[in-house]
């Protein structure tokens, strides 16, 4: 009887086994049709130990690179509106102007390109779904991708052997020419059999004409190129190239634009496994024009360009760097205007000055083609300053406008008086009026085209009234709390600074902890004192020393 119940208990256990074996293994592999997936940095590593084990990679995939279906719009200023609406920025890397015999000279024009492939994976948008726009002439890709390919399945169990990749790809636009060019590279080459070194790989770039059937036109002179994948180890480099045709200028495009989205295709053949699989990588746009006012004093030309549009365009204004001293007072008046609005003149109850990073830009105007709108600008400008400055000595002065008379929310266009004038010197207003209309040129800003201003000067953020000695009660305690915020993302560094009463005096900065001992955040702190930037609330001034008793005033700037 025993023996009996025995035999069918080791036939549930056997089946148990095999089952409880087979079925988890079974999950865990691909099915027998391989796959091609582009795997985050982070994951990796996993995908590399997942191949060498003959597992599939799938779930280490990035769905979210995976190409939808394109709905977007076809039309010129649909394109436009919704390159307006990205959320990737660039800061312009324009040099401080030149003074020589001719007045005031804007710096040569200058690439600022992406130059090796460390430099883009440095970037932590690189392996993002839009890439890393460092400026409109320089764009990159970094990514993994692995390929499975299936060796076989036995009891239901699907082993693959892979190659894994990293593809990098980065892209010149041109200040000169209708062309666009792509460096790419393929680094980390693993194979986990020696077989798939004889796995041909081709890459390509597909394009896509947005406006104009002539932009998207593959340069015959940069063919796919396909290599087997011991011959892509010993040369893992390629390019290639765009170009496109101009339109015939129109009334509705008179600066002959056209746009182009592109993106990789990553094909690999293994004919053994008579296996093929194609990957494509993001799409990136391109925008291309004719606008032949491209013109920098007093001799630099830029009749044609390609720029990688999905990225906002930041004037950068570093006016605290010595060499862009010429621009101080300017740049001044411009990050007055934008940060206190209802400070400026003339007033106007409720002003709202735009141009600010994060906060609606302005808007170019080509001054030729709008010579009337620009002309009621200039004019309602200089009558203002007439006004506002009429007994005012400005010998040697001139009135500075913002927003410029030379965008749609000048003075007279901006339809609400929210524009500020101020006067500055001659000099730094001449500066400045050449070094805009040389970033125009040097950053391709067409007519209508949009862009951010950002002044990198310092910003008051706290402001603090402190006794001469603790309060009556307090062991160290010389002030009430204040806080430290809003520090503008391009400063690096706090510079406390006494505006009132003994100027050599000495002071910590203390944390008020309700709970707990106060803990000292900074130390003997002087006049115009740097330190790292911490954002806190709840602190206050602490131990003051020389001041003979006399009460002081703290200010804190985020300096650049």
């Amino acid at each position: 009887m025993a023996r009996l119940i025995r035999l069918p208990v080791s036939a549930v256990l056997l089946l148990f086994l095999i089952t409880g074996i087979a079925a988890p293994a079974a999950n865990a592999q691909a099915s027998d049709k391989g796959g091609a997936y582009w795997i985050s940095k982070d994951q990796a590593e996993k995908a590399e130990q997942q191949l060498k084990e003959g597992k599939s990679v799938e779930k280490f995939r990035e769905k979210q690179l995976v190409q939808k279906e394109d709905n977007g719009p076809n039309t010129l200023n649909g394109i436009r509106t919704e390159d307006r609406n990205t959320s990737t920025s660039y800061e312009s890397p324009m040099g401080p102007p030149i003074f020589t015999a001719l007045g005031w000279e804007p710096p040569p024009f200058n690439y600022d390109h992406i130059s090796t492939v460390e430099e883009c994976r440095r970037s932590p948008d690189s392996g993002s779904s839009t890439g890393y726009i460092k400026n409109r002439y320089s764009f990159c890709w970094s990514h993994v991708v692995s390929y499975q390919v299936p060796r076989g399945c036995r009891l239901g169990i699907c082993f693959n052997d892979g190659v894994q990749i990293q593809f990098t790809e980065i892209g010149y636009g041109s200040n000169q020419s209708r062309k666009m060019r792509i460096h790419y590279t393929l680094d980390d080459i693993l194979v986990t059999s020696p077989s798939l070194n004889g796995a041909k790989l081709k890459i390509d770039f597909a394009c896509e004409a947005k406006i104009n059937p002539g932009d998207c036109k593959p340069d015959p002179d940069t063919p796919p190129i396909e290599r087997t994948i011991a011959q892509w180890k010993n040369v893992n480099y390629g390019d290639k190239t765009f170009l496109s045709d101009a339109p015939p200028p129109s009334d509705t495009n008179p600066d002959q634009v056209g746009y182009m989205d592109f993106s990789p295709k990553l094909t690999i053949k293994h004919a053994p496994k008579k296996f093929t699989k194609t990957i494509e990588g993001i799409k990136q746009r391109v925008r291309f024009d004719s606008a032949k006012y491209m013109f920098a004093f007093p001799d630099q030309h830029f009749w044609q360009g390609a720029i990688f549009s999905r990225a906002d365009p930041i004037l950068n204004v570093p006016v605290t760097e010595p060499a862009f001293a010429p621009l101080k007072e300017a740049g001044e008046h411009w990050k007055f205007a934008m940060d206190h609005p209802e400070e400026t003149k003339p007033f106007v109850l409720g002003k709202k000055i735009p141009g600010e990073v994060g906060n609606r830009p302005l808007t170019r105007m080509y001054t030729k083609r709008h010579p009337d709108e620009y002309a009621q600008n200039r004019n309602k400008t200089r009558a203002v300053c007439n006004k506002e400055f009429k007994d005012e000595d400005r010998t040697g002065k001139e009135c500075d406008e913002y927003p410029f008379a030379s965008t749609w929310e000048g003075s007279a266009t901006n339809g609400q008086n929210w524009f500020s004038v101020r006067l500055i010197s001659k000099e730094s207003n001449n500066a400045a009026g050449r070094w805009l209309g040389a970033w125009y040129a040097y950053d391709r800003i067409l007519d209508r085209d949009a862009f951010n201003v950002q002044v990198k000067a310092p910003v008051k953020v706290a402001a603090i009234s402190s006794e001469g000695a603790p309060k009556p009660g307090q062991d160290h305690r010389s002030s009430d709390n204040f806080e430290i915020n809003n520090i503008p993302a391009y400063a690096s560094r706090l510079e406390w600074r006494i505006t009132s009463g003994p100027t050599n005096a000495k002071f910590d900065v203390m944390h008020d902890d309700s709970f707990g001992i106060d803990e000292t955040i900074f130390y003997d702190l002087t006049n115009k004192t740097k330190t790292d930037i911490k954002k806190m609330k709840d602190l206050y001034i602490a131990n003051p020393e020389n001041t003979n008793g006399q009460k002081f005033t703290v200010e804190v700037y985020a300096i650049p």
